[in-house]
């Protein structure tokens, strides 16, 4: 039976497997796996790997694998399936367990899966004689995507097998559909069910404002006029998004759920329409349990937008506008952006950890696919950056990876860089760094709380990083940051530390969000 789940693996397409192994039914699988061309990576927490797995998944449409122990080796992956969950990556977790013949008292490592994952998966299920990889593995993927759990031990009696792909039908009513034929400037907000769903042709064709959420960032190719960038819900004066609103007579929300967003508003519907206080209307077409579209409603959507061209001048002096004032503010991390996007150019894989050079690099990375750009759009999880910058790498190494992270992040899954060392990832992480916590630091300054809890004592890790054998540069201005990359050969990951005044990174996204 473990021979036959593997078979099922490899020919399901899935060729890196990621886990920390028992000395159970998870070694053997992982032999059988390896004896087929599927590639294991050792990494050093469960956490990690499914992290991992759920990258691989989102890049390549097919859900990632993981694999690890039973009780405490699942406990630790709960960490990555829950981030997976959040940011909608099809993956499985594979796992040593009990089946229901062993008896009670044998306790070693003994714990509830079904319970353990009930909250950070879409399902559990288990090894038992009508197995179909296949088929778990498309309930990952299908609408919304995410990660399910396979224990390696037969059903209990009673427990449930695991359902096919559902699709049901969508429409746009007549309604709905009229409405985007009457409307003088309409706009696009896309979530990323769009992207899972191949609207990037639909939205790349058109000539009207588009947004994207961050979670979607790339399915309209943001070096076109049209593309508007990162809509949050939550911007101020200085973001695109509430200019561009004003002037809008009808929102089309392409598969926006609220997850996606920051601020609240009409987007999880199917063509319901709501008339705002504003008198702007929106439309909702999003998708419903199992994410049912088909090209003919793609088709009607964009022949009744086909004639409409409006707003991209705006577009492209607002994100000017924002651009110019971000640059402008002197050596902060959007000049750490410019920089790398000028010395390595547009073919870049762009990883965003979470934490307020995020918010700048949402607006100043342009990326062309949401193939480029990899990040915790959902969950703003902060740390997972490191281990979705070397998957990502991993799974596709001709283009070039960079990770930016800040102080909060980097230390939660530092040594899984070593991955990167040993397979000469063209990986490199760049430390943004002001001494703390700084998306804390306003809160603690507002309510005279102490900043104690948010200052690191010491912030670099160049030391850690050459420890774990990559070269690493601490770069105190722009000199020293373009000196490094120009001299980087894409042979190996590198690391590089800089540094901004505390004051001035606290205050660099006023008016932004």
């Amino acid at each position: 039976m473990l021979e036959e789940l593997a078979r099922q693996i490899a020919e399901n397409g899935v060729k890196h497997v990621f886990g920390i192994p028992g000395s159970g039914t998870s070694l053997t699988v992982i032999d059988s796996l390896m004896q087929k061309d599927v590639r294991f990576h050792l990494t050093h927490f469960e956490g990690s790997a499914a992290i991992m797995a759920g990258v691989v998944g989102r890049l390549s449409g097919k859900a990632g694998v993981s694999i690890g122990i039973k009780g405490p080796g699942l406990y630790n992956a709960v960490a990555g399936m829950g981030e997976c969950l959040l940011d909608a990556h099809p993956m499985v977790s594979v796992s040593e367990a009990y089946g229901p013949d062993v008896p009670f008292w044998k306790a070693h490592k003994r714990m509830d899966h079904a319970a353990l994952v009930s909250g950070v998966s879409k399902g559990r299920f288990c090894l038992g004689d009508e197995l179909s990889f296949d088929a778990i593995s498309r309930f990952a993927e299908a609408e919304v995507p995410g990660p399910v759990q396979l224990d390696l031990a037969a059903c209990a009696e009673g427990e449930s097998v695991c359902p096919g792909r559902q699709e049901t039908a969508s429409s746009l009513s007549a309604k709905a559909l009229d409405m985007v034929a009457a409307a003088a400037h309409p706009i696009v907000i896309a979530g990323s069910w769009a992207d899972r769903k191949g609207l990037s042709s639909l939205l790349n064709g058109l000539r009207i404002p588009v947004f994207t959420t961050a979670a979607a960032k790339g399915v309209v190719d943001e070096t076109l006029p049209q593309a508007a960038g990162v809509y949050t819900g939550a911007g101020q004066e200085l973001a695109p998004e509430g200019t561009i609103l004003e002037q809008a007579d009808l929102v089309i929300g392409l598969g926006l759920r609220h997850n996606e967003i920051l601020g609240v508003g009409p987007f999880n519907c199917d063509c319901v329409l709501f008339d705002e206080a504003d008198e702007s209307v929106w439309i909702g077409i999003s998708p419903d349990e199992f994410g049912g579209w088909d090209e003919s409603l793609g088709k009607e959507l964009a022949a009744r937008l086909s004639d409409r061209e409006w707003g991209l001048g705006l577009v492209e002096s607002l994100n000017a506008r924002l651009r110019d004032h971000l640059l402008a503010q002197g050596y902060l991390p959007a000049r750490v952006f410019a920089s790398a996007e000028n010395f390595l150019g547009g073919e870049l894989r762009v990883v965003l950890d979470t934490g307020l050079f995020c918010v700048v690099g949402e607006h100043l990375c342009r990326v062309k696919s949401s193939e480029l750009y990899v990040a915790s759009g959902q969950a703003r999880s902060m740390g997972v950056g490191l281990p979705q910058a070397v998957a990502a790498s991993l799974y596709d190494p001709a283009v070039p990876t960079m990770l930016f992270t800040g102080d909060g992040g980097l230390g939660m899954y530092a040594a899984e860089i070593k991955m990167a060392v040993k397979e000469a990832l063209p990986l490199v992480v760049v430390l943004m760094s002001d001494g703390m916590l700084g998306t804390l630091r306003p809160r603690a300054e507002k309510d005279s709380l102490s900043l104690a809890p948010l200052t690191l004592a010491d912030p670099s890790w160049v030391g850690v990083m050459e420890g774990f054998g990559v070269r690493s540069v601490s770069a105190r201005n722009e000199g020293e940051l373009e000196k490094a990359l120009s001299g980087w050969d894409r042979k190996g990951p590198l690391f590089l530390e800089t540094f901004f005044d505390p004051a001035a990174y606290r205050d660099m996204v006023g008016g932004v969000r």
